[in-house]
């Protein structure tokens, strides 16, 4: 499509619906440096090129000026403010009677005051940014911006999942702005089993390696080789092949499909960044998102395990869910099979254990 501009935005700094498990701070960035390098070809031309598209708001009010420059503790200048009405969420229609909003920020104080109360040189002089607050709120002279409204339809439409935005695509054609997202983990999900990846924001928000991580992949003591004829299998040895098998089904997947895609369909492992998403891939076809969860066993029996979030999951994108189901997921030629919603709800099942709470 012409007129479409695509980009995305800093992996840490935009999400909803985590808990804030942390003793302090840790929170959204709500930004995205675009000029932080010296190196100028390192800079976010991508993002910084939405000045030009018709999204940007000209001779804004004051108001709305301010309320963008009010959180700030030092001296900034608006450069440009962008507004949108109609949203999609991974392409199809966002319902919401509420519009987006962002803006640059250009830091404009040649010096700062120092935590101990002297004057230093500012080293963020003309640094831009591109904000996007949570919080951001502005209903006055014909605007109804509400950024946190908007983020709230996003998860009710979602079905209740907490959620990443990984980035935007704009279209100036309809005035149109996707939010494109990932899943990571049911509501209230705490927010220290969310970011694995030190990308971003460096050391902030990384996984805590104390909190489990369940990732639900299948290990069955009798079929697998390497524990068949154990006595006394630790907890310890049996998630640590649940742990290589997993690894090992979904490489065996993502490479699989990496074959069978093309490049426009974007192809995103979600699960290796986002380790409590309730599925492990994502692409588009045809416009549409379609997710993909992988079992994987060592064993040559197609029997796998799904934890409640998964299964609220499949059953809310049934037409757009694959499982893949991998055996002999460590032999030299790994076997597979693929099943939709409606194949799995077919299927013979078993509850070899029920959650109980005193």
């Amino acid at each position: 499509m012409k007129n479409k501009i695509r980009f995305k935005i800093d992996e840490k700094s935009l999400f909803l619906g985590t808990y804030n498990d942390y003793k302090k701070g840790q929170t959204a960035t709500v930004s995205t440096p675009l000029n932080q390098s010296k190196d100028e070809s390192k800079w976010r031309t991508d993002i910084l090129a939405l000045s030009k598209y018709n999204c940007n708001i000209i001779n804004p009010p004051e108001m709305l000026i301010h309320q963008c420059q009010s959180a700030s503790h030092s001296g900034n200048n608006i450069d440009n403010i962008f507004v949108f009405d109609n949203i999609l969420l991974d392409g199809k229609k966002l319902k919401t009677e509420s519009q987006f909003a962002m803006y640059f920020k250009r830091e404009t104080d040649k010096f700062i005051t120092k935590l101990d109360g002297t004057k230093g040189i500012n080293t963020h002089l003309g640094r831009i940014k591109l904000h996007y607050p949570i919080t951001f709120n502005f209903k006055s002279d014909g605007y109804k911006i509400d950024n946190y409204d908007v983020l709230n339809c996003i998860m009710k439409q979602n079905g209740g999942f907490a959620f990443v935005v990984r980035g935007f695509e704009y279209y100036e054609d309809t005035k149109t702005l996707n939010f494109i997202t990932s899943l990571i983990g049911p509501t209230g999900i705490p927010l220290s089993t969310v970011f694995r990846r030190q990308k971003g924001v460096g050391q902030k928000l990384m996984i805590d390696p104390n909190k489990v991580v369940d990732n639900d992949y299948v290990v069955v003591v009798e079929q697998n080789p390497e524990l068949a004829g154990a006595t006394n299998v630790s907890y310890e040895l049996i998630n640590k092949s649940r742990a290589e098998n997993g690894k090992l089904g979904e490489k065996f997947i993502y490479e699989l499909l990496l074959e069978k895609l093309t490049e426009d369909s974007e192809l995103y492992h979600t699960s290796l960044d986002f380790p409590q998403s309730p599925y492990d891939m994502e692409y588009i076809e045809n416009g549409e998102k379609k997710y993909i969860e992988v079992k994987s066993t060592s064993g040559n029996k197609p029997i796998f395990n799904m934890s409640s979030g998964e299964l609220k999951f499949m059953e809310k994108y049934k037409d757009s869910y694959t499982l893949y189901m991998v055996t002999d997921v460590k032999a030299d030629f790994p076997k597979y099979k693929q099943y939709t919603y409606y194949d799995i709800m077919k299927m013979k099942k078993e509850y070899p254990s029920v959650r109980f709470y005193a």
